[in-house]
């Protein structure tokens, strides 16, 4: 994954980045006026005192006395400490002073051409000069430094100021919830600028969300209830043929395969049900005080057709587990669950534990192979799928496992 900043961080590292360009171009110009003005007045300096040299020899016949650590004088064909050293001996007068120095001009010596022929060399030693310039270079590279360490500091606090209004929409988007209370209206908690018009953009989209889903709901709604009319119609009928005993053992089987298919049916209309309506308020409301008595009314509703499948129940429950969500939503997926994970199964064990924060509903034992080929697959999916629908608009997660012996189990989390 490659590394990513966040929006506040690049905006900080921009102001850094243009402080510390902006800052290395003062101090290099800094540094060349500096250098340059230095130039000037040690040219300037150099000037005006070899003219009184010049004057002063030419009154005195000899080079004058100097108390200066800076200025120095010399005198070709002179002996002793007024003689030129060999680096100046071979200067020839100019009325531009010669610069010398090994790591730049610390040294500035004028030429004179005096009435007797001869040259008079005054130098100025800018060694001082040179120690100046290092410290200056010195202060110049901390002003950098604290340059690009205050513009990374204002581009962070300017920027966290400027995308204040984009986090406190990303903070109201992330609390939306269209399906369960309708649109809500973030524009006009925003100014008429860019993040107005994003604000403006998801106030759209929701529009358009809620619409979408309450369309949904309903025609889930209407196709949940006239369905409901005519499987109580089958259902009534199967029950008339099987209590009225002229049925042969075949037909039995096959109208006890109609029942199951009838009541699977029946779980999944109740599925639909909850799903149309858990946008409204009845169906976001109460708690479940006690799961574990709720899965042993499940399970001794569900006995006899346990016992058709020739099924052996192992219960582990947990007493006053408690669940905030209304009795008749955990009893539909609960009760798809055992439906589902005892669809194809003929004989083995139904293992059901309730922990604290979980339901582990599974079946161990071989499946129904016959069976198992003449139910639809898409079919049991579709069940599986408004279970699982129904679990996310709870929060809540379905894990499933399917072994390679035939054993199924679902895992129902409430966390």
């Amino acid at each position: 994954m490659p590394f990513k900043l966040s929006l506040r961080a690049r905006v900080a590292f921009t102001f850094a980045l243009l402080g510390l360009v902006v800052s290395a171009c003062l101090a290099f110009i800094s540094l060349h006026f500096s250098s340059a003005y230095v130039g000037r007045v040690a040219r300037e300096m150099l000037r005006v005192e070899s003219d009184y040299f010049v004057q002063r020899y030419a009154e005195l016949g000899a080079l004058p006395r100097t108390h200066s650590a800076h200025f120095r004088i010399f005198l070709s064909g002179a002996t002793g400490d007024d003689a030129p050293p060999a680096e100046l001996a071979s200067l020839q007068p100019a009325e531009d002073p010669y610069e010398i120095g090994d790591n730049g001009p610390h040294r500035y010596v004028a030429v004179y051409a005096t009435a007797d022929g001869r040259r008079l060399y005054t130098m100025l030693d800018m060694g001082m000069e040179g120690v100046r310039e290092r410290r200056w270079t010195r202060d110049l590279i901390a002003l950098v430094l604290v340059g690009t360490i205050l513009s990374a500091w204002l581009g962070w606090f300017w920027a966290g100021r400027a995308i204040a209004p984009v986090r406190r929409l990303a903070q109201r988007v992330e609390v939306l919830e269209p399906s369960r209370r309708g649109a809500e209206k973030l524009s006009p908690g925003f100014a008429e600028d860019e993040v107005g018009a994003l604000a403006l953009a998801f106030d759209n989209y929701q529009d358009k969300l809620y619409g979408y889903v309450r369309r949904e709901r309903t025609f889930t709604a209407d196709a949940s209830h006239e369905l409901r009319t005519p499987l109580a119609v089958i259902r009534g009928a199967i029950e008339v043929l099987l209590d009225s005993g002229q049925c042969g053992a075949a037909i039995v089987t096959r109208l006890k395969r109609m029942q199951r298919g009838a009541d699977e049916l029946r779980d999944l209309l109740d599925a639909l049900l909850v799903l149309a309506r858990s946008d409204e308020s009845e169906a976001n409301e109460g708690r479940t005080p006690d799961l574990d008595e709720l899965v042993r009314s499940l399970l001794a509703e569900r006995r006899d057709a346990l016992n058709e499948k020739h099924l052996g129940v192992q219960h582990e429950g947990l007493a006053n587990v408690a669940v905030a969500a209304p009795q008749k939503v955990l009893r539909v997926i609960l009760g798809n669950l055992l439906r589902a994970v005892t669809q194809f199964a003929d004989g083995g064990v139904l293992r059901v534990a309730v922990a604290a924060d979980a339901v582990r509903i599974a079946h161990e034992g071989p499946p129904a192979a016959a069976e198992a080929a003449q139910i639809d697959v898409r079919e049991h999916a579709l069940g599986l799928g408004m279970i699982r629908r129904v679990c996310e608009r709870w929060g809540w997660r379905l894990e499933e496992a399917v072994g390679a012996n035939g054993d199924h189990a679902f895992v129902l989390r409430f966390t």
